[in-house]
């Protein structure tokens, strides 16, 4: 080996050494940080006329493990979604309170049964009456709370939904310029790992909005398509577009267009849609159009139970037909045909609220009796009082007949099964992904190994020193000679 190709040698070896040392301080000080690949250096033989002359760099590769990661990506999207949904059952539970819990409306319907039973007992009792309209306040001003919590949870997710379209617009779009960007790194020679790790975590932002697949392309660039097979971001940004919907109706539908939908470049996807299965997205979208809307018809059937079941001479003779009995609704002077939103017009009747210019004396008597009566007569308290405790279904069904007390209790019942429902899924998706989250971390930055090869490093350059010292000392005996 001449002395010129020996010194190529020693210097292709240290500079290659360099690189490698400044990657792997950069795994190190990168160990922790989310969406880092590791920086792996790939380097050849040099050969010139036929003998070798040092080592070449290839390149820089990026290595990161593309099944565990889009695993990684679909459990954060199912855990996303099922977060919101059990929040979501989490406030409703809470409003509907538990059965023995104070201020709930199954307490509220005991109380009531309670102050019936009192005045049965004491119908000259002013207290006692008074306490009858008390309680049936309460429970109207329940049943208004009820609903107002439905729909504040249906705007909060509306402007949840306005929110994720925000984001997941700008993340599309900034992909699609990291895209670009990386092709013309690798064409000019750069080197685009950086903005492949901002790529990633924009992607895994995109999963945690809606599910997505992350298809190779040539030159490092990417295709993000959703589950229903629609790209989302190639050479283009898909475009998503949704309005915000503003004083939001207990009535209010999507079927009816009272409610903004979703549009994908034009296209409507509802919730149902496998686009938006999972994510929080579609958990808003789920929320808003659905469970809201179930929910709120839920809480109806219950109000129109309590309202039908005073009404008619069997709970008061006195009453005309179709007349309201001990609840009302505002506005109405009858049981309307469209009931949804009924449970926020509930109040106590106006004949019996002496607030209202009505006398109490009416509970005792009969809302529609032209006197007071006797003072002692507790019939009609106790028509009232059997009226609460009778065995009716909700709605038609002639299935499921049970007292008021007992329908709230199965409303309860039902809100606490959903909410235990969606924390168990919750719960699995969260293990899982913490498992997918370790063996992903298991296959980043290994600082032990790194460390390894900074002291093989060390070594090499050592060597490589050495060489170009014995080079010169030999230079400078030729030079003397």
């Amino acid at each position: 080996m001449s002395l010129s190709l020996a010194f190529s040698s020693a210097l292709s070896g240290l500079h290659v050494t360099a690189r490698s040392t400044q990657l792997v301080a950069d795994n190190i000080a990168n160990a922790q940080t989310d969406g880092y690949g590791v920086r792996t250096l790939d380097q050849s033989a040099r050969v010139m006329l036929g003998a070798g002359s040092g080592v070449t760099l290839l390149g820089v590769r990026r290595e990161t493990d593309q099944g565990l990661l889009t695993e990684r990506r679909n459990a954060a999207s199912h855990v996303a979604g099922q977060s919101l949904i059990a929040d979501f059952w989490m406030q409703m539970e809470r409003a509907l309170g538990l059965p023995d819990e104070q201020g709930s409306l199954a307490h509220q319907f005991g109380g009531l049964e309670d102050a019936l039973k009192f005045a049965a007992s004491n119908p000259d009792s002013d207290a006692a009456l008074h306490q009858i309209a008390h309680r049936t306040r309460d429970i109207s001003q329940s049943f208004r709370h009820l609903q107002s919590r439905v729909l504040d949870q249906r705007e909060v997710a509306d402007t949840r939904i306005a929110s994720e379209v925000g984001d997941l617009n700008s993340a599309l779009d900034e992909i699609v310029k990291l895209n670009r960007e990386i092709q013309r790194q690798n064409l000019v020679g750069g080197t685009p790992q950086a903005l492949m790790d901002i790529r990633q975590r924009l992607v895994d932002q995109v999963a945690e909005i809606l599910p997505v697949t992350v298809v190779q392309r040539e030159n490092d660039q990417i295709l993000l398509m959703a589950r229903d097979g629609s790209v989302l971001a190639d050479r283009q940004a898909t475009r998503f577009e949704f309005e915000r919907t503003t004083a939001l109706a207990p009535s209010d539908l999507v079927e009816d267009g009272a409610l903004s939908e979703l549009m994908v470049n034009g296209r409507t996807f509802s919730a149902h849609s496998v686009m938006l299965s999972e994510g929080r997205l579609g958990a808003a979208l789920t929320i808003r159009d659905r469970l809201g809307p179930d929910l709120q018809n839920r809480i109806d059937e219950l109000a129109v139970n309590l309202v039908l079941r005073f009404m008619g001479t069997g709970a008061d003779p006195s009453l005309p037909s179709g007349a309201f009995g001990l609840f009302m609704l505002e506005g109405h002077a009858s049981m309307p045909v469209e009931t949804t939103g009924i449970a926020g017009q509930l109040d106590l009747n106006v004949l019996a609220d002496p607030d209202a210019g009505g006398a109490l004396w009416r509970l005792r008597a009969g809302l529609h009796a032209p006197v007071p009566g006797a003072v002692s007569d507790s019939a009609q308290i106790v028509r009232m009082a059997a009226a609460l405790a009778d065995l009716a279904p909700l709605g038609t069904s002639a299935a499921g007949a049970r007292s008021l007390h007992g329908h709230a209790v199965t409303l309860v019942s039902r809100a606490g099964a959903e909410r235990l429902s969606a924390e168990m899924g919750q719960g699995n998706a969260q293990a899982r992904l913490s498992a997918l989250e370790e063996a992903f971390a298991a296959r980043g930055v290994d600082t032990d190994a790194e460390l390894s090869k900074l002291m093989l490093l060390e070594k090499a350059y050592a060597a490589n020193a050495r060489v170009l010292a014995t080079l010169d000392a030999m230079l400078r005996t030729v030079m003397e000679i």
